[in-house]
Protein backbone atom coordinates (compact mmCIF):
# COMPACT_ATOMS: atom_id res chain seq x y z
CA UNK A 1 0.00 0.00 0.00
CA UNK A 2 1.62 3.52 -1.04
CA UNK A 3 1.37 4.48 2.29
CA UNK A 4 3.70 2.33 3.65
CA UNK A 5 6.59 4.79 2.09
CA UNK A 6 8.14 5.39 5.31
CA UNK A 7 8.53 9.13 6.13
CA UNK A 8 11.26 8.54 8.42
CA UNK A 9 14.04 7.68 6.44
CA UNK A 10 13.35 11.55 5.41
CA UNK A 11 11.86 13.44 8.21
CA UNK A 12 13.68 11.45 11.49
CA UNK A 13 12.92 14.16 13.29
CA UNK A 14 9.16 13.84 13.09
CA UNK A 15 8.89 10.58 14.39
CA UNK A 16 10.66 10.15 18.03
CA UNK A 17 9.42 6.83 19.19
CA UNK A 18 6.59 8.41 16.60
CA UNK A 19 4.03 6.53 14.58
CA UNK A 20 5.13 7.32 11.27
CA UNK A 21 1.86 8.39 9.08
CA UNK A 22 2.83 5.12 6.42
CA UNK A 23 -0.66 3.43 6.83
CA UNK A 24 -2.64 1.68 4.49
CA UNK A 25 -4.88 4.09 2.26
CA UNK A 26 -8.60 4.90 0.66
CA UNK A 27 -11.98 2.68 0.90
CA UNK A 28 -15.38 3.45 -0.06
CA UNK A 29 -18.09 1.19 1.52
CA UNK A 30 -19.89 -1.35 -0.41
CA UNK A 31 -18.90 -4.86 -0.30
CA UNK A 32 -16.49 -6.93 1.87
CA UNK A 33 -14.80 -9.21 -0.74
CA UNK A 34 -12.22 -7.91 -3.62
CA UNK A 35 -13.97 -9.20 -6.98
CA UNK A 36 -11.51 -9.90 -9.52
CA UNK A 37 -8.51 -8.86 -7.80
CA UNK A 38 -5.76 -11.41 -6.88
CA UNK A 39 -4.55 -9.94 -4.06
CA UNK A 40 -6.89 -11.95 -1.33
CA UNK A 41 -7.70 -15.18 -3.05
CA UNK A 42 -5.55 -16.74 -0.65
CA UNK A 43 -6.41 -14.31 2.38
CA UNK A 44 -10.07 -15.96 3.90
CA UNK A 45 -10.13 -13.30 6.57
CA UNK A 46 -13.87 -12.45 6.12
CA UNK A 47 -14.52 -15.88 7.74
CA UNK A 48 -11.50 -16.14 10.25
CA UNK A 49 -11.36 -12.89 12.44
CA UNK A 50 -13.37 -12.56 14.98
CA UNK A 51 -14.30 -9.26 16.36
CA UNK A 52 -15.07 -8.64 19.57
CA UNK A 53 -17.04 -5.44 21.66
CA UNK A 54 -16.94 -5.04 25.10
CA UNK A 55 -19.20 -3.55 26.79
CA UNK A 56 -16.89 -1.01 27.44
CA UNK A 57 -17.27 0.08 24.40
CA UNK A 58 -13.12 -1.80 23.33
CA UNK A 59 -12.75 -3.50 20.10
CA UNK A 60 -10.60 -7.02 20.13
CA UNK A 61 -9.86 -8.19 16.75
CA UNK A 62 -8.81 -12.37 16.97
CA UNK A 63 -7.19 -14.36 14.25
CA UNK A 64 -6.12 -17.80 14.80
CA UNK A 65 -2.75 -18.65 12.68
CA UNK A 66 -1.21 -22.11 12.10
CA UNK A 67 2.55 -22.32 12.92
CA UNK A 68 4.81 -21.47 15.39
CA UNK A 69 3.33 -21.03 19.35
CA UNK A 70 3.48 -17.25 18.89
CA UNK A 71 1.30 -14.06 18.57
CA UNK A 72 1.37 -10.26 17.65
CA UNK A 73 -0.63 -7.82 18.95
CA UNK A 74 -0.94 -4.00 18.88
CA UNK A 75 -2.55 -1.36 20.64
CA UNK A 76 -4.28 1.45 19.01
CA UNK A 77 -5.41 3.74 20.98
CA UNK A 78 -7.19 6.79 18.82
CA UNK A 79 -5.15 9.94 20.17
CA UNK A 80 -2.54 11.86 19.06
CA UNK A 81 -1.51 15.09 18.13
CA UNK A 82 -5.00 15.58 16.70
CA UNK A 83 -6.10 15.57 19.77
CA UNK A 84 -3.51 18.31 21.43
CA UNK A 85 -4.24 21.98 21.29
CA UNK A 86 -1.87 24.60 21.49
CA UNK A 87 0.38 25.31 24.15
CA UNK A 88 -0.11 21.02 25.00
CA UNK A 89 1.41 20.17 22.10
CA UNK A 90 3.42 16.69 22.65
CA UNK A 91 1.06 15.25 25.49
CA UNK A 92 0.26 12.30 23.16
CA UNK A 93 3.89 11.56 22.56
CA UNK A 94 4.97 12.16 26.22
CA UNK A 95 2.31 10.12 27.76
CA UNK A 96 3.48 7.10 25.76
CA UNK A 97 6.46 7.29 27.17
CA UNK A 98 4.67 7.51 30.81
CA UNK A 99 2.82 4.16 29.61
CA UNK A 100 6.39 2.25 30.20
CA UNK A 101 6.88 3.23 33.90
CA UNK A 102 4.75 0.96 35.43
CA UNK A 103 1.52 0.46 37.97
CA UNK A 104 1.62 0.09 41.13
CA UNK A 105 2.75 -3.58 41.64
CA UNK A 106 5.06 -3.48 38.57
CA UNK A 107 8.13 -1.41 38.45
CA UNK A 108 8.53 -0.76 42.52
CA UNK A 109 9.34 -3.08 45.40
CA UNK A 110 7.33 -1.27 47.91
CA UNK A 111 4.62 1.35 46.06
CA UNK A 112 2.58 2.08 49.69
CA UNK A 113 6.49 3.59 50.35
CA UNK A 114 6.77 5.06 46.86
CA UNK A 115 3.56 6.56 46.45
CA UNK A 116 3.83 9.47 48.70
CA UNK A 117 7.23 10.03 47.82
CA UNK A 118 6.12 11.04 44.35
CA UNK A 119 3.37 13.01 45.34
CA UNK A 120 5.39 15.33 46.74
CA UNK A 121 7.68 15.07 43.60
CA UNK A 122 5.12 15.99 41.78
CA UNK A 123 4.60 18.75 43.82
CA UNK A 124 7.78 20.56 43.93
CA UNK A 125 8.41 19.76 40.20
CA UNK A 126 4.97 21.50 39.56
CA UNK A 127 6.39 24.06 41.45
CA UNK A 128 9.23 24.61 39.87
CA UNK A 129 7.53 24.50 35.99
CA UNK A 130 4.86 27.26 37.76
CA UNK A 131 8.68 29.73 38.68
CA UNK A 132 10.18 28.81 35.19
CA UNK A 133 7.03 30.13 33.59
CA UNK A 134 7.05 33.53 36.04
CA UNK A 135 10.52 33.85 35.87
CA UNK A 136 13.13 36.15 38.45
CA UNK A 137 13.10 33.93 41.82
CA UNK A 138 16.60 32.22 41.40
CA UNK A 139 16.75 31.52 44.89
CA UNK A 140 13.77 29.92 45.48
CA UNK A 141 14.17 27.91 42.36
CA UNK A 142 17.85 26.76 43.01
CA UNK A 143 15.89 25.33 47.00
CA UNK A 144 13.25 23.51 45.12
CA UNK A 145 15.30 21.87 42.52
CA UNK A 146 18.01 20.86 44.89
CA UNK A 147 14.34 19.07 47.00
CA UNK A 148 13.80 17.72 43.49
CA UNK A 149 16.96 16.03 42.96
CA UNK A 150 16.70 14.62 46.46
CA UNK A 151 12.97 13.11 46.23
CA UNK A 152 13.90 11.65 42.57
CA UNK A 153 16.79 9.66 44.30
CA UNK A 154 14.57 8.60 47.25
CA UNK A 155 12.07 7.64 44.24
CA UNK A 156 15.35 5.68 42.15
CA UNK A 157 15.81 3.63 45.77
CA UNK A 158 12.11 2.03 45.35
CA UNK A 159 11.68 1.50 41.61
CA UNK A 160 13.00 -1.28 39.35
CA UNK A 161 13.74 0.72 36.14
CA UNK A 162 12.14 -0.76 32.84
CA UNK A 163 10.52 -3.66 35.00
CA UNK A 164 7.49 -2.97 32.37
CA UNK A 165 9.59 -4.39 29.51
CA UNK A 166 12.10 -6.42 31.20
CA UNK A 167 9.37 -8.54 32.45
CA UNK A 168 7.99 -9.02 29.27
CA UNK A 169 11.45 -9.78 27.17
CA UNK A 170 12.15 -12.14 30.40
CA UNK A 171 8.67 -14.03 29.47
CA UNK A 172 10.28 -14.43 25.76
CA UNK A 173 8.67 -10.95 24.16
CA UNK A 174 10.19 -9.32 21.10
CA UNK A 175 9.79 -6.20 19.70
CA UNK A 176 7.97 -4.49 22.67
CA UNK A 177 7.89 -1.38 21.30
CA UNK A 178 5.34 2.06 20.92
CA UNK A 179 4.77 4.68 18.24
CA UNK A 180 3.08 7.95 18.43
CA UNK A 181 1.83 9.94 15.50
CA UNK A 182 -0.49 12.81 14.54
CA UNK A 183 -3.47 10.63 14.64
CA UNK A 184 -2.96 6.88 16.43
CA UNK A 185 -0.53 5.87 19.36
CA UNK A 186 -0.07 2.20 18.92
CA UNK A 187 2.09 -0.80 21.42
CA UNK A 188 3.00 -3.52 19.71
CA UNK A 189 4.37 -6.87 21.00
CA UNK A 190 5.21 -10.14 20.04
CA UNK A 191 5.13 -13.14 22.27
CA UNK A 192 4.73 -16.93 23.24
CA UNK A 193 1.34 -17.93 22.84
CA UNK A 194 1.36 -19.60 26.52
CA UNK A 195 1.79 -16.03 27.84
CA UNK A 196 -1.19 -14.14 26.64
CA UNK A 197 -2.54 -14.19 29.93
CA UNK A 198 0.21 -12.25 31.49
CA UNK A 199 0.67 -9.66 28.52
CA UNK A 200 -3.14 -9.33 29.08
CA UNK A 201 -2.70 -8.24 32.32
CA UNK A 202 0.34 -6.10 31.82
CA UNK A 203 -1.70 -4.25 29.00
CA UNK A 204 -4.52 -3.59 30.77
CA UNK A 205 -3.01 -2.67 34.16
CA UNK A 206 -0.76 -0.25 32.53
CA UNK A 207 -4.03 1.56 31.51
CA UNK A 208 -6.34 0.69 34.25
CA UNK A 209 -3.49 1.90 37.28
CA UNK A 210 -0.60 3.75 35.08
CA UNK A 211 2.02 5.75 36.96
CA UNK A 212 4.14 8.11 36.04
CA UNK A 213 7.23 8.15 37.27
CA UNK A 214 10.21 9.71 36.15
CA UNK A 215 8.23 12.32 35.19
CA UNK A 216 10.51 15.35 35.32
CA UNK A 217 13.27 13.05 33.96
CA UNK A 218 11.80 11.50 31.03
CA UNK A 219 11.05 15.40 30.18
CA UNK A 220 15.05 16.31 30.19
CA UNK A 221 15.08 12.98 28.03
CA UNK A 222 12.49 14.17 25.52
CA UNK A 223 13.69 17.87 25.58
CA UNK A 224 17.12 16.78 24.42
CA UNK A 225 15.72 14.59 21.75
CA UNK A 226 14.06 17.93 20.68
CA UNK A 227 17.48 19.87 20.51
CA UNK A 228 19.17 16.79 19.10
CA UNK A 229 16.54 15.98 15.91
CA UNK A 230 14.99 19.30 15.12
CA UNK A 231 16.58 22.22 17.13
CA UNK A 232 19.97 21.31 15.78
CA UNK A 233 19.19 20.20 12.67
CA UNK A 234 18.29 22.10 9.65
CA UNK A 235 15.93 18.96 7.90
CA UNK A 236 13.84 18.70 11.59
CA UNK A 237 13.71 22.73 11.27
CA UNK A 238 12.78 23.07 7.50
CA UNK A 239 10.02 20.72 8.20
CA UNK A 240 8.67 22.17 11.11
CA UNK A 241 8.43 25.54 9.28
CA UNK A 242 6.75 23.73 6.68
CA UNK A 243 3.46 22.69 8.63
CA UNK A 244 3.15 25.61 11.01
CA UNK A 245 2.88 28.07 7.69
CA UNK A 246 0.26 25.20 5.71
CA UNK A 247 -1.55 24.68 9.00
CA UNK A 248 -2.60 27.60 11.20
CA UNK A 249 -4.82 26.85 14.36
CA UNK A 250 -4.56 23.32 13.91
CA UNK A 251 -2.81 20.13 15.61
CA UNK A 252 -1.09 19.43 12.41
CA UNK A 253 1.08 22.64 13.00
CA UNK A 254 2.63 20.70 15.36
CA UNK A 255 5.35 18.32 14.94
CA UNK A 256 4.80 14.87 17.03
CA UNK A 257 7.15 16.05 19.63
CA UNK A 258 5.79 19.33 20.29
CA UNK A 259 7.40 22.61 20.53
CA UNK A 260 10.21 23.06 23.31
CA UNK A 261 7.85 25.92 25.27
CA UNK A 262 5.27 23.60 25.21
CA UNK A 263 7.48 20.12 26.97
CA UNK A 264 8.94 22.66 29.43
CA UNK A 265 5.15 23.33 30.66
CA UNK A 266 4.35 19.53 30.74
CA UNK A 267 2.93 18.59 34.84
CA UNK A 268 1.74 15.95 36.22
CA UNK A 269 -1.67 16.65 36.69
CA UNK A 270 -1.47 17.89 32.91
CA UNK A 271 -0.69 14.64 31.73
CA UNK A 272 -3.06 12.64 34.35
CA UNK A 273 -5.94 14.66 32.53
CA UNK A 274 -5.11 14.03 29.08
CA UNK A 275 -4.62 10.36 30.03
CA UNK A 276 -7.88 10.31 31.81
CA UNK A 277 -9.86 12.17 28.63
CA UNK A 278 -7.91 10.10 25.67
CA UNK A 279 -7.25 6.38 27.10
CA UNK A 280 -10.84 5.24 27.02
CA UNK A 281 -11.81 2.15 25.81
CA UNK A 282 -14.27 3.46 23.28
CA UNK A 283 -11.03 4.80 21.81
CA UNK A 284 -9.16 1.48 21.65
CA UNK A 285 -8.66 -1.41 18.87
CA UNK A 286 -6.53 -4.44 20.35
CA UNK A 287 -5.60 -7.12 17.22
CA UNK A 288 -4.21 -10.28 18.00
CA UNK A 289 -2.69 -12.41 15.71
CA UNK A 290 -1.16 -16.08 15.99
CA UNK A 291 -1.38 -19.34 16.98
CA UNK A 292 -3.78 -19.44 20.15
CA UNK A 293 -7.04 -21.12 21.12
CA UNK A 294 -9.59 -18.48 19.90
CA UNK A 295 -12.16 -19.22 22.73
CA UNK A 296 -8.99 -18.90 25.34
CA UNK A 297 -8.15 -15.64 24.01
CA UNK A 298 -11.53 -14.60 24.45
CA UNK A 299 -12.12 -15.19 27.62
CA UNK A 300 -8.72 -13.51 28.83
CA UNK A 301 -9.32 -10.34 26.74
CA UNK A 302 -12.86 -9.98 28.32
CA UNK A 303 -11.87 -10.89 31.84
CA UNK A 304 -8.84 -8.28 32.09
CA UNK A 305 -9.88 -5.49 29.49
CA UNK A 306 -13.34 -5.64 30.75
CA UNK A 307 -11.95 -4.05 34.12
CA UNK A 308 -11.39 -0.69 32.14
CA UNK A 309 -14.01 1.64 33.15
CA UNK A 310 -16.21 2.91 30.16
CA UNK A 311 -16.33 6.84 30.48
CA UNK A 312 -18.20 9.83 27.92
CA UNK A 313 -15.96 10.57 24.36
CA UNK A 314 -15.77 14.52 24.39
CA UNK A 315 -16.00 14.00 20.70
CA UNK A 316 -13.56 12.24 18.09
CA UNK A 317 -12.26 16.02 15.78
CA UNK A 318 -13.37 14.85 12.31
CA UNK A 319 -12.35 16.76 8.87
CA UNK A 320 -14.13 19.20 7.60
CA UNK A 321 -15.46 18.18 4.31
CA UNK A 322 -16.26 21.74 3.40
CA UNK A 323 -12.37 22.78 4.20
CA UNK A 324 -11.17 25.67 1.66
CA UNK A 325 -7.68 26.97 2.28
CA UNK A 326 -6.94 30.59 1.80
CA UNK A 327 -3.80 32.89 2.31
CA UNK A 328 -2.19 30.73 -0.27
CA UNK A 329 0.51 30.19 -2.06
CA UNK A 330 2.75 30.69 0.72
CA UNK A 331 6.57 30.51 0.48
CA UNK A 332 8.47 30.22 3.51
CA UNK A 333 12.58 30.79 3.22
CA UNK A 334 14.89 29.31 6.31
CA UNK A 335 18.69 30.33 5.68
CA UNK A 336 20.85 27.38 6.95
CA UNK A 337 24.40 26.62 6.07
CA UNK A 338 23.57 23.29 4.55
CA UNK A 339 22.31 21.54 1.06
CA UNK A 340 19.72 23.17 -0.27
CA UNK A 341 16.75 21.14 -0.26
CA UNK A 342 12.32 21.81 -0.06
CA UNK A 343 9.22 20.65 0.60
CA UNK A 344 6.10 21.56 -1.47
CA UNK A 345 2.89 20.81 -0.84
CA UNK A 346 -0.33 21.06 -1.84
CA UNK A 347 -4.16 20.97 0.41
CA UNK A 348 -5.83 18.22 0.34
CA UNK A 349 -8.99 16.57 1.82
CA UNK A 350 -8.36 13.87 4.44
CA UNK A 351 -8.61 10.09 4.21
CA UNK A 352 -12.32 9.39 4.16
CA UNK A 353 -12.83 11.55 0.95
CA UNK A 354 -14.17 9.74 -1.87
CA UNK A 355 -11.11 10.55 -3.87
CA UNK A 356 -8.18 9.23 -1.57
CA UNK A 357 -7.16 6.71 -3.09
CA UNK A 358 -6.99 8.39 -6.30
CA UNK A 359 -3.86 10.64 -4.73
CA UNK A 360 -2.13 7.14 -4.27
CA UNK A 361 -2.15 7.01 -8.23
CA UNK A 362 -0.73 10.68 -8.32
CA UNK A 363 1.84 9.68 -6.35
CA UNK A 364 2.66 6.02 -7.37
CA UNK A 365 3.11 7.71 -10.98
CA UNK A 366 5.15 10.64 -10.12
CA UNK A 367 7.21 9.59 -7.61
CA UNK A 368 6.99 5.74 -6.17
CA UNK A 369 10.49 4.45 -7.27
CA UNK A 370 12.98 4.90 -9.89
CA UNK A 371 11.06 3.85 -12.63
CA UNK A 372 8.60 7.28 -11.78
CA UNK A 373 8.04 10.48 -13.87
CA UNK A 374 10.28 12.41 -11.35
CA UNK A 375 13.24 10.09 -10.53
CA UNK A 376 13.49 9.59 -14.39
CA UNK A 377 13.53 13.01 -15.47
CA UNK A 378 14.91 14.71 -12.89
CA UNK A 379 17.32 12.47 -11.09
CA UNK A 380 18.32 10.23 -14.08
CA UNK A 381 18.10 11.84 -17.18
CA UNK A 382 18.20 15.71 -16.94
CA UNK A 383 20.62 15.55 -13.57
CA UNK A 384 18.46 18.33 -11.84
CA UNK A 385 17.87 16.72 -8.26
CA UNK A 386 20.13 14.72 -5.97
CA UNK A 387 16.61 13.15 -4.84
CA UNK A 388 12.61 13.89 -5.61
CA UNK A 389 9.90 12.19 -4.37
CA UNK A 390 6.32 13.06 -2.78
CA UNK A 391 3.90 11.35 0.04
CA UNK A 392 0.20 11.74 -0.69
CA UNK A 393 -0.70 12.09 2.74
CA UNK A 394 1.53 14.10 5.08
CA UNK A 395 1.88 14.59 8.07
CA UNK A 396 -1.81 13.17 8.75
CA UNK A 397 -5.26 11.26 7.54
CA UNK A 398 -7.59 12.02 10.15
CA UNK A 399 -8.16 15.82 9.55
CA UNK A 400 -7.46 17.77 5.83
CA UNK A 401 -3.57 17.39 5.30
CA UNK A 402 -1.06 17.47 2.70
CA UNK A 403 0.10 16.18 -0.71
CA UNK A 404 3.63 16.98 -0.56
CA UNK A 405 7.13 16.68 -2.82
CA UNK A 406 10.48 16.85 -1.31
CA UNK A 407 13.40 17.72 -3.73
CA UNK A 408 17.17 18.33 -3.42
CA UNK A 409 19.03 20.28 -6.40
CA UNK A 410 22.32 19.43 -7.29
CA UNK A 411 24.69 22.34 -7.33
CA UNK A 412 23.86 24.56 -10.38
CA UNK A 413 20.25 24.37 -9.90
CA UNK A 414 18.39 26.32 -7.08
CA UNK A 415 15.28 24.83 -5.02
CA UNK A 416 13.17 27.31 -7.49
CA UNK A 417 14.17 25.31 -10.15
CA UNK A 418 13.15 22.21 -9.11
CA UNK A 419 10.31 23.21 -7.27
CA UNK A 420 9.18 24.60 -10.87
CA UNK A 421 9.78 21.23 -13.26
CA UNK A 422 7.87 19.30 -10.41
CA UNK A 423 4.51 21.80 -11.67
CA UNK A 424 5.48 20.98 -15.16
CA UNK A 425 5.04 16.75 -14.45
CA UNK A 426 2.06 18.01 -12.61
CA UNK A 427 0.24 19.63 -15.31
CA UNK A 428 1.42 17.06 -17.76
CA UNK A 429 -0.13 15.00 -15.74
CA UNK A 430 -3.03 16.85 -15.53
CA UNK A 431 -3.25 17.50 -18.96
CA UNK A 432 -3.00 13.90 -20.56
CA UNK A 433 -3.11 11.45 -17.08
CA UNK A 434 -1.57 8.30 -16.36
CA UNK A 435 -0.67 5.58 -19.90
CA UNK A 436 -2.57 1.93 -19.59
CA UNK A 437 0.56 0.79 -18.86
CA UNK A 438 1.28 2.95 -15.79
CA UNK A 439 -2.68 2.31 -14.47
CA UNK A 440 -1.64 -1.48 -15.04
CA UNK A 441 1.78 -1.36 -13.05
CA UNK A 442 0.21 1.11 -10.09
CA UNK A 443 -2.77 -1.54 -9.66
CA UNK A 444 -0.17 -4.77 -9.46
CA UNK A 445 2.36 -2.99 -7.05
CA UNK A 446 -0.80 -2.11 -5.13
CA UNK A 447 -1.70 -5.40 -4.78
CA UNK A 448 1.51 -7.36 -4.45
CA UNK A 449 1.85 -4.56 -1.45
CA UNK A 450 -1.41 -5.70 0.25
CA UNK A 451 -0.06 -9.56 -0.14
CA UNK A 452 3.39 -8.35 1.80
CA UNK A 453 1.64 -6.86 4.07
CA UNK A 454 -0.72 -9.80 5.00
CA UNK A 455 1.74 -12.16 6.17
CA UNK A 456 3.57 -11.04 8.78
CA UNK A 457 1.44 -11.27 11.99
CA UNK A 458 2.21 -8.08 13.43
CA UNK A 459 1.75 -6.20 10.28
CA UNK A 460 -1.58 -7.88 9.84
CA UNK A 461 -2.50 -6.88 13.37
CA UNK A 462 -1.51 -3.48 12.44
CA UNK A 463 -3.77 -3.15 9.55
CA UNK A 464 -6.79 -4.75 11.14
CA UNK A 465 -6.42 -1.97 14.17
CA UNK A 466 -6.08 0.79 11.79
CA UNK A 467 -9.21 0.24 9.85
CA UNK A 468 -10.96 -0.71 12.56
CA UNK A 469 -9.72 2.47 14.62
CA UNK A 470 -10.01 4.64 11.68
CA UNK A 471 -13.49 3.65 9.89
CA UNK A 472 -15.19 1.44 12.45
CA UNK A 473 -14.81 -2.03 10.71
CA UNK A 474 -11.41 -3.76 9.90
CA UNK A 475 -13.73 -4.84 6.63
CA UNK A 476 -12.10 -1.69 4.69
CA UNK A 477 -8.53 -3.16 4.54
CA UNK A 478 -10.43 -4.71 1.37
CA UNK A 479 -12.38 -1.80 0.82
CA UNK A 480 -9.51 0.21 0.14
CA UNK A 481 -8.05 -2.57 -2.81
CA UNK A 482 -11.09 -2.22 -4.11
CA UNK A 483 -11.26 1.25 -4.84
CA UNK A 484 -8.06 1.26 -6.31
CA UNK A 485 -9.49 -1.11 -8.55
CA UNK A 486 -11.63 1.55 -9.53
CA UNK A 487 -9.60 3.97 -10.05
CA UNK A 488 -9.64 5.45 -13.85
CA UNK A 489 -6.91 7.81 -15.68
CA UNK A 490 -9.75 10.42 -15.67
CA UNK A 491 -9.83 10.28 -12.09
CA UNK A 492 -6.39 10.84 -11.65
CA UNK A 493 -6.49 13.84 -14.35
CA UNK A 494 -9.80 15.54 -12.58
CA UNK A 495 -7.95 15.33 -9.15
CA UNK A 496 -4.91 16.50 -10.53
CA UNK A 497 -6.43 19.50 -11.92
CA UNK A 498 -8.37 20.27 -8.68
CA UNK A 499 -6.11 20.13 -6.40
CA UNK A 500 -2.35 20.62 -7.14
CA UNK A 501 -3.20 24.65 -8.07
CA UNK A 502 -1.31 27.69 -6.77
CA UNK A 503 -4.62 28.64 -4.18
CA UNK A 504 -3.61 25.75 -2.54
CA UNK A 505 0.08 25.83 -2.71
CA UNK A 506 3.16 26.24 0.32
CA UNK A 507 6.34 25.59 0.04
CA UNK A 508 9.49 25.88 2.95
CA UNK A 509 12.84 26.15 1.47
CA UNK A 510 16.10 25.51 3.30
CA UNK A 511 18.80 28.27 1.45
CA UNK A 512 22.51 28.01 1.82
CA UNK A 513 23.23 31.44 3.28
CA UNK A 514 27.37 30.71 2.26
Amino acid sequence: MTKKICLYFLFPALFLGGFVTCSPHTPVPETTKLAQSPATDSFDLENRVKRIKLDNGLVVLLLRREGAPVFSVVNRVKVGNVEEVPGAYGLAHFFEHMAFKGTPTIGTDDFTREEPVLKELYQVGTQIVRLQGEGDKPEEHASLTQKLDALQKQDEALVNQNEFVNLLQRNGGANVNAATGNDFTSYTVSLPSNKLELWAYMESERFLHPVMRDFFVEKKVVEEERRMRIDNTPQGLLVEKFLETAFVNHPYESLVIGPMKDIKAFVPAQAREFFETYYIPSRMTLALVGNFELADAERIVRQYFGRLPAKADLGVKEADAKFVPTGFPQKVVLEKEDQPRFYLGYHRPAYRDPDDAVFDFVQQTLCAGRTSRLYQRLVLNEKKAVAVGCFSSFPGIRLNTLFAFYGTPVPGHTNDDLAKEIRIEVASLAAQGPTPEEMQKINQTLDAELIYDLQASSDLASKLTFFESLMGDWHHLFEQQKRYHQVTAEDVKRVTRKYFVAEREIMAALEDRK
